[in-house]
């Protein structure tokens, strides 16, 4: 919280500041300040005559800026002080904005405003997997975790480099490199295979709860997917249709000789990483009392990776979720998606839509009624490979043959260790192609084909032009590396993996002053892709075309069209509106039984989606906050209570008239991510709207204040709290700004749900069921009412969520500003300075003139001297 205390210590500060200015204002800091503040007074404790002045000082130019923004807004002197001549007020600000500017430029010009940083771990991951062609490589999740500064982790101050960084990075280098260089002169044999839910072996056996399945019809077995495992008990050439339950833990499944199971499809599990084609058809049905009838409607299926751990057996293993897919009533549909598997994995499958259910008696699942999906098969075809060797091989070697190492011809030379192929785990049935002997990269002039490889192979990995010199540095490592004793393969590999690791390839490495076009290029592919230049880029900054506007413009459309640009759209919202929080904290069943992963991954695509929709159709800065229209599935217009949308897919729906939906603000993901799981409350989720849209970041709270702490048991409100918190005068100027937004936000639950009365534990009235699954218990009641009005710091009131969107939706500009200001600390890995704010508020005024659309800001942004300079 801003303390009149630090305000005062600005204001000694201007009239102190002889050195810094050669006219500085103090006599109207005389007549407006030091009244209550002086030698003799010292209100706050503070004496504004014995203040310094040092520009070189961060902290003291934060003082400065918090001091022309207070009197900028017309807070201070207070209102219940006479108020100065407008024309004085103006003379004093523009006499402080001059000389911050001053100190910052003349700070600036030795050797930038951003300071040279390391690439974050999702850049790291994304260059490797670019730079290789290794689309599903997982590399991040073996980092250290980054840090955080202007709420993003791209600033320098937030990128430390420490030996554990290093050592990670050794490994990770050691990694890359031996699923890209090829083992085998062909590539391995793509297997199809073909895994039913009725095969004993498609799913692994665990006991879990009561989970049942049944054998629905037969399905003759496609020609070019053998069945797999054993299918003795069924009729000759018969391909099972199965129906899947809902169970204590997930789907159920028939099995004639275990009636218990686990989701995955482990009688395939990836042996060699690469490109895989899955192809699935799922439908749903009505299960009444072993009679199937059509649906109610569509239901969902999910599938995910799973990385099998030990030897497979066990449970717990990590997984990501491949999609959603559509389970249409009786008709079925087929879902074909290609995907990276790496070796140990498999997929996992689970009915998404579905509650939990128990199946127990004596009928067991004959006596079950209710809704199930059926998946008639799965089918595994893979690894796929264009060309051989691939991509990333060809990066390190070029043509150079791939030949079988023979120890008679090669005396004392050390050949490559390679990892015999394998099956993988217990449960797998796909059998290697393995190939005999070791098959090594071969060169006739080893130092000749190393340097042209170095010479291919550093600019691109480097991201900009190397020169001989240190090319060189390179090749001799390739030369003692053989003089060593190594192969060819083994000492290029050491060449690379010194460059894998090198701050050339880990570091952002830009001039001072105006950036080049290599620069240039790689500040738009790591804003919009997260990731290194591709080769249309580098060719544009190679030929000095880059810094054209009418190329800077084509290559933004180029960019956001490209599918890597989702890496931008999920990494930007996941940092800017805090959606890496989704799964921080769970809400409590009891409060909300009705949440579940489905739900949580609808919300996560319908702000990545909304977003989207903002970028591609130039849609203006109080689209932010207020719209007609919504991105939803058919799970979340089920949570909003809209009308009915079919399927798994998020799309663009019109919204009813009245709906207090639309905008980022009233989105499940982002009202889950502001809540702590149980209960919600205005400070957090006011601090958020004034710091990630409005770009006022409230100050921290004084110590030894404690927080409000919202009562579950419904015995009085999180507003009446606040009321006898904000008689705190240490606390009451900034909740004044921070609890209207939080108040208008009450009309939403922890999970976004909308809402007229908060849920209890305690005392209550029965709540009704709604929309909540008939299989979901209900042991909440509903307590209190919301109460969602509010004031504005100027005065103006709204009565709920609604009116609060239309007075902030009203100032576009003010929204505008911010974002551009996130958009510039996410591309440019630094904070937004004092002196950056004229240029910013150029940006937004030069793309009002254009429409003033979220993709206008982000041309003028990449135009403009705040993103073309370090």
């Amino acid at each position: 919280m801003t303390s009149f205390r630090a305000l005062v210590v600005l204001f000694a500060v201007l009239a102190l500041s002889a050195t810094a200015r050669a006219a500085p204002p103090t006599k109207f800091f005389e007549s407006h300040c030091t009244a209550c503040h002086d030698a003799d007074t010292k209100k706050g404790g503070l004496d504004l005559t014995a203040l310094p002045f040092d520009p070189t000082n961060p902290e003291n130019v934060a003082l400065w800026v918090k001091v022309h923004d207070r009197v900028a807004a017309g807070e201070m002197p207070p209102k219940n002080k006479p108020r100065p001549p407008a024309a004085d007020t103006a003379t004093a600000l523009k006499a402080v904005h001059d000389d911050l500017v001053a100190a910052e430029r003349k700070a600036a010009a030795a050797d930038g405003k951003t300071r040279l940083r390391r690439l974050t771990r999702g850049e790291y991951e994304n260059t490797v997997r670019d730079l290789f062609d290794l689309p599903g490589l997982p590399l991040q999740i073996d980092l250290p975790p980054d840090g955080q500064v202007h709420g993003f982790d791209r600033n320098a101050d937030a990128l430390d480099l420490s030996h554990v960084n290093l050592a990670k990075y050794l490994e990770a280098a050691d990694r890359v490199l031996d699923v890209a260089i090829a083992t085998r002169p062909n590539a391995p044999k793509p297997i199809k295979q073909r895994i039913s839910l009725a095969n004993p072996h498609g799913f692994v056996a665990h006991v879990l709860m009561h989970g049942d399945g049944v054998l629905l019809k037969d399905k003759k077995p496609d020609p070019d997917f053998p069945p797999a495992g054993a299918h003795e008990h069924l009729d000759q050439g018969a391909h099972e249709r199965m129906g899947s339950f809902r169970n204590g833990a997930t789907v159920g499944l028939f099995r004639p000789e275990d009636e218990s199971f686990s989701p995955y499809f482990n009688e395939f599990v990836a042996i060699y990483p690469g490109r895989y084609r899955l192809t699935t058809s799922l439908w749903s049905f009505q299960w009444d009392k072993g009679k199937v009838r059509p649906s109610r409607g569509t239901e969902a299926a999910r599938l995910s990776i799973v990385q099998l751990v030990g030897d497979g057996r066990g449970g717990g293993h990590p997984s990501t979720v491949l999609g959603y897919y559509d389970a249409p009533s009786i008709d079925e549909q087929k879902h074909v998606v290609v995907t990276w598997l790496n070796p140990r994995e498999t997929i996992g499958f689970n009915a998404a839509s579905l509650a939990h259910a128990h199946t127990r008696g004596k009928d067991r699942a004959m006596g079950f009624t209710g809704p199930a999906v059926a998946c008639d098969y799965f089918d595994v075809e893979g690894p796929l490979h264009d060309t051989w060797p691939p991509l990333g091989h060809k990066r390190l070697f070029g043509a150079l043959p791939i030949v079988k190492f023979d120890p008679k011809l090669y005396p004392g030379v050390r050949p490559p260790h390679r990892t015999p192929d394998r099956q993988q785990l217990f449960m797998g049935k796909n059998k290697p192609d393995p190939v005999e002997g070791i098959w090594t990269v071969s060169s006739e002039k080893p130092l000749e084909d190393a340097n042209k490889l170095l010479a291919n192979f550093l600019p691109r990995a480097f991201r900009r032009p190397v020169s001989d010199t240190v090319r060189r540095l390179y090749v001799d490592r390739v030369a003692e590396r053989l003089k060593a004793g190594d192969c060819f393969e083994v000492a290029m590999r050491w060449a690379y993996r010194a460059a894998l690791c090198s701050p050339d390839f880990l570091y952002h490495v830009e001039p001072a002053g105006e950036l080049d076009d290599y620069a240039l290029a790689c500040r738009l592919s790591y804003l919009f892709w997260n990731s290194m230049p591709d080769d249309t880029l580098a060719a544009l900054a190679n030929g000095g075309k880059l810094r054209k506007p009418e190329a800077l413009r084509a290559e933004v459309d180029r960019m956001l069209a490209d599918p890597r640009s989702q890496r931008f759209v999920e990494d930007f919202l996941g940092q800017w509106l805090k959606l890496r929080l989704i799964a921080a904290n769970d809400p409590d069943r009891k409060l909300y039984p009705e949440f579940n992963k489905y739900l949580q991954d609808s919300m996560l695509a319908e702000t990545h989606a909304y977003f989207r929709e903002l970028v591609d159709k130039n849609l203006t800065a109080d689209y932010l906050v207020r719209s007609d229209f919504a991105t939803l599935n058919g799970r979340l217009a089920a949570h909003y209570n809209l009308p009915p949308v079919s399927g798994t897919q998020v799309r663009r729906v019109q919204l009813p008239p009245g709906t207090p939906r639309g905008g980022f603000l009233a989105q499940a993901a982002v009202l889950k991510v502001t809540a702590n799981g149980t209960t919600t409350s205005p400070v957090p989720r006011g601090a958020f709207v004034l710091d990630r849209f409005l770009g006022q970041p409230p100050s921290p709270p004084p110590p030894n204040v404690p927080a409000v702490e919202p009562d579950v048991r419904g015995a009085v409100t999180i507003r009446e709290q606040l009321d006898k918190h904000r008689t705190n005068a240490a606390c009451a100027s900034c909740h004044t700004k921070m609890d209207p937004p939080g108040f208008a936000l009450e009309e939403f639950d922890v999970i976004g749900g909308h809402r007229t009365r908060y849920r209890s534990l305690g005392t209550g009235d029965p709540a009704p069921r709604g929309n909540i699954d008939p299989f979901i218990g209900i042991g909440f009641k509903l307590g209190p009412k919301v109460d969602a009005s509010g004031a504005l710091p100027d005065g103006r009131k709204f009565a709920g969520f609604a009116e609060f969107q239309a007075l902030l939706a009203a100032d576009r500009d003010a929204l505008a500003t911010n974002l551009v200001k996130q958009f510039a600390v996410y591309g440019t890995g630094r904070g937004v300075s004092f002196a950056d704010r004229d240029e910013v508020t150029a940006i937004v005024a030069a793309a009002n003139k254009n429409g003033g659309g979220t993709r206008t800001l982000l041309y003028e942004l990449v135009q403009s001297k705040l993103f073309r300079a370090r």
